[in-house]
Order: structure tokens, then sequence, then C-alpha cells
């Protein structure tokens, strides 16, 4: 679909070359009706890591669900010998009202994957702005459940350490006091590389800029970066991939168990494999979460690891498809700062999804 304002305006941001490039507006549709339910928890002794934990409520709720329903404006401009500026501005458009009561449905239009790029057949491409980082896009592209972010997928369990943390985006939060625990994340200020196609292989790097650290005088400054490489196979049904994220000054272990220092140091590494059959994929996963935290008070917990895996299935049928996963989310192991035992007990989680 042409616009032609839009191509103006998207036009006069840059050297004005003799055509502008066309505009497509396009986008995705994934709402849904959800209901779920759940009972109250029952109060324990908790452990070192969370303390005594109270009983939670549960309840029921019936709602409209966005999912990650978008709608997207871009534009890709042929600058000549193979050379290419693609543009793309994604929202998320909300499915409430701002006077709506309902507080768990965001009421704004947010930024999803907008960014601006120049992309070669031949080196691959150079990406800046907003977009899911390389390691949580290996994870979701093998999701058996589409989109990942819906009831069952992968997102509840992979890239959190768990205690309630589920895709923590944003930067401002991410303080000593009030830190950052996800890496199923997707960024803002951030500048990564994609690599093309080698006979199978292909690879990719990112960092966050100086943008992301915000401007707080004497406060730690957060630097998400992380790379990954996969291999699909051209002459077997077979995929094999590994990323690597790392996390400066985000101040995981402050989500995880209050505790506060002066820096830390937290990452994640996760490997996968999948096998076609027909219409059928089969993958496998493994993933390993390590918080560290320097200049905690005597006590605190300054090391938390925990490691995970998932299997999981798809068929995909002549329209639509059949997808499972089971995930278990091992009990974690931690260490207190100044010594002692550090009890993680009922730390661990499964989860089975099916759509």
């Amino acid at each position: 679909m042409k616009k032609t304002l839009m191509a103006l305006a998207v036009g006069a941001a840059f050297v004005a070359p003799a055509a502008f490039a066309d505009v497509t507006i396009s986008g995705a549709i994934n709402m849904g009706i959800a209901y779920v339910d759940g009972d109250d928890g029952d109060p324990d002794a908790g452990n070192s890591v969370t303390g005594p934990v109270s009983g939670s409520n549960g309840g029921s709720n019936f709602q409209l669900t966005n999912n990650y329903s978008n709608v997207t404006i871009s534009s890709v401009d042929d600058l000549g010998g193979g050379l290419k500026l693609d543009f793309a501005f994604q929202v998320v458009a909300p499915l409430t009202s701002a006077t709506n009561s309902d507080t768990s449905q965001n009421a704004d239009v947010i930024n999803r994957n907008s960014h601006i790029g120049l992309v070669s057949e031949s080196w691959g491409g150079f990406w800046y702005g907003t977009n899911e980082n390389l390691y949580e896009r290996y994870f979701y592209t093998v999701d058996p459940l589409d989109g990942a972010a819906g009831i069952g997928g992968n997102l509840q369990m992979l890239g959190t350490p768990g205690y309630g943390v589920v895709f923590d985006q944003g930067h401002a939060e991410c303080g000593p006091s009030s830190g950052c625990a996800g890496f199923y994340r997707r960024t803002d200020q951030t500048i990564w590389y994609d690599s093309p196609n080698f006979s199978g292989f292909t690879f990719g790097a990112y960092t966050t800029t100086t943008a992301f650290e915000g401007f707080d005088p004497g406060e730690p400054n957060p630097v998400i970066w992380g790379a990954g490489v996969k291999w699909v196979g051209t002459g077997m049904p077979l995929q094999l991939w590994a990323a690597y994220e790392k996390h400066d000054d985000l101040f995981g272990l402050n989500v995880i168990s209050g505790a506060t220092g002066t820096s830390s140091d937290d990452s994640a590494i996760q490997v996968g494999a999948g096998y076609t059959l027909g219409d059928i994929f089969i993958f496998a996963n493994y993933e390993l979460l390590d918080y560290e935290l320097d200049g905690a008070g005597a006590g605190q917990v300054n090391d938390y690891d925990r490691d995970a895996f998932s299997i999981g299935v798809k068929w995909n049928l002549a329209s639509g498809y059949i997808g499972a996963q089971y995930i278990m989310a091992m009990e974690a192991d931690c260490d207190l700062s100044g010594g002692g035992n550090c009890n993680s007990d009922d730390s661990g989680a499964q989860m089975i999804g099916a759509g």
C-alpha cells in the first residue's frame, strides 16, 4: 500500500534520492480470548533467596489478550551497488482505553521493533534501534506455540530466573535498588549485525549504546551485549544453534532476592538442536543463567545459578499446526556474601504447553 505523504516524510529524513522508496503498511493480528484460573498459594518457610513466603491470592480472569499484535510502517530503498537502506517503525496498539480500570492490559501505544539500517547481500546488515536481541530470537523461532508470548510459550520459563520475572524490559529501572533479571528481552538504543547465509551458517552480534545507559550521575551504567551462531543443514534436516548474552550492572539479583551491591555481572548461555521429519519439527534447548553481585551486604545472596531445558514438537498441517513442549527449570544454586549455607530449595519449576 503506497502512501505518498508517508513516503515524503521518510524520504525527507535523508538526502533526497531521485525517487522515494515505497512505504509498506503491514503487521500481525494475534489477539485472542483467554481465561486463566489460579488457586490460592500456601505460605511456607521460603529459602535464603526469598525469605518467608506468604500465601498468594488466586482467582480467575476472563479477557481479550493482545499477544504480539502490531502495526508496521516500513520501506527498503535501493542505494545501488547491492546496498539497501532499511527502515521500520512498529507499534503495539492497546486493547483498552487509558480510563479502563483493568490494569492487566496496557493502555498505551508502545514501540515494538523500530530501526534504520544498511543491508548488503554480500556482507549482511547493520541496524540501529529497537529489536528482540539474538538470544531471544533463537528461542522464539523454535517455539512450537506461535510467538512464544502466549499461554504455553517458552517466554514463561526460559530467559528468566523465576520469581515472577517475565520480559522485564526497559533500562530506567535497572539500577542498584531496582534491577532487571530477564534475558528474554527487547532493548532500545541497540546496534546489531546479522550475517548473510554462508552455506547454512548465520551469525550475529549486538550491543547497547551509551544512550541506553542513561544520564544519572554517580549511578552504574547498564550495558547489554551478546552474540550467536546458527547452522541449518542444506543436505540434511538438522539445525544447531548457540547464543551468549551479558548484562553489566543490571543488578538481576536485586529482582531475584532483594540484594543490593555496587556492581553486577549477569550472563546467559543457550545451546539447541532441531530435526525435521517431513512436516514435523523436533527440538531441544538447554540454558544456563548466572547472576553475580559485587558489594553485597553480609548474608545477602551474591551468586545465583539456574539451568533449564526444553523439548518440543511442532506438526505443520495444511492449514495451521499442532505444537507442544515441556520445559523444566532446575532448582538453583546460590552463595551468600560472607559465607554460610545458601538454601534455594523449591526454586525449580515445570511447564507443559500444547496448542
